[in-house]
C-alpha cells in the first residue's frame, strides 16, 4: 500500500516517522510537507498546491491548519488516492463541519474517507474503504498481548498501535512491571511520551480531551492484556 502523509509540523513529522519505521516492508510511506501559514480563506488553491504528488493510495491528513485540511479533496485529486484518513486530534486543525464538508465532498469523488477522533480510536468497520480498514487493522486502537510471569509482564505483542508510536513506548516501558501496577502505570507512560491529541481543548458535546481518552484506551488496552495474560499462565501452570 502506498501511503502519503500531509504533514505541515511536529505532529505530523511524527507519526510519519513512526510509519516509516515500522510499516510492513511492501508499505511505501512518503511525506508531502505543506505551507504552514495559508490565509483563513483561500481563493486560489492552486497557488498553495504541489505540482506533483506520488501516486498514493491512502493519503493522510496529518495538517496543522484547517485551512490546509481544506484542500484535502484537491490534494487526493493530485496524488489520486483513492481513499483518505484525517484524523482529529484537535478540533482547530480540523472543525466538525470542515470533516463533514471533506466527507461529503470526497464521496462525491468517489474517494474513501475516515476521521477518527483521537486518531488512535480508528478501527476496521464493515463500511469503511479497503484501505482504510488495512491500515486501520495495524494502526488505530491499541490491541496488545502481554506474556506474564509470576504477576509481572514478561513480554508483550502489538496486535495494533497507535499511529503515533504512543503504544509501543508504553509496553516496553511495563516489562518487569507488576500486574497490579501495570493500567495506572500505563496513563502515566501514555502522558510521557507524550501524547499530541488535544490538550486543553474539549470535544463539542463531550466533558473530556482528546488527551483523556487515548490515554483511557491505551489503560483499557493494557488492563484487558493482562487479564488475558494471567489466564494464560495459569494454564501453562495446571
Amino acid at each position: 500500500m502506498r501511503i502519503l502523509c500531509v504533514v505541515t509540523g511536529h505532529y505530523g513529522r511524527r507519526i510519519a516517522s513512526h510509519l516509516r519505521d515500522t510499516a510492513p516492508a511492501d508499505w511505501q510511506v512518503s511525506v508531502w510537507e505543506g505551507p504552514a501559514n495559508l490565509p483563513v480563506v483561500i481563493d486560489e488553491p492552486e497557488m498553495f498546491l504541489p505540482d506533483e504528488l506520488p501516486e498514493t493510495d491512502l493519503l493522510l491528513s496529518l495538517a496543522e491548519s484547517a485551512s490546509l485540511s481544506d484542500l484535502v479533496p484537491e490534494l487526493a485529486s493530485r496524488c489520486q488516492a483513492r481513499a483518505v484518513i484525517a484524523p482529529i486530534d484537535r478540533w482547530s486543525w480540523l472543525p466538525p463541519g470542515l470533516a463533514r464538508q471533506l466527507a461529503e465532498r470526497l464521496k462525491r469523488r468517489e474517494v474513501g474517507f475516515a476521521a477518527p477522533s483521537p486518531f488512535c480510536a480508528l478501527r476496521p468497520h464493515i463500511s469503511a474503504h479497503p484501505f482504510v480498514n488495512a491500515f486501520a487493522e495495524r494502526y488505530g486502537a491499541p490491541d496488545i498481548r502481554l506474556a506474564v510471569e509470576r504477576d509481572r509482564i514478561a513480554s508483550w505483542e502489538l496486535r495494533r498501535e497507535a499511529p503515533c508510536g504512543n503504544t509501543r513506548f508504553v509496553v516496553n516501558k511495563l516489562m518487569g512491571v507488576d500486574i497490579r501496577q501495570a493500567e495506572e502505570m500505563a496513563g502515566l507512560l501514555h502522558h510521557y511520551y507524550p501524547c499530541l491529541a488535544v490538550m486543553p481543548e474539549e470535544r463539542p458535546g463531550q466533558t473530556h480531551t482528546l488527551l483523556h481518552a487515548a490515554a483511557k484506551m491505551v489503560q483499557a488496552a493494557v488492563s484487558q492484556a493482562v487479564v488475558a495474560g494471567r489466564q494464560e499462565e495459569v494454564v501453562k501452570s495446571g
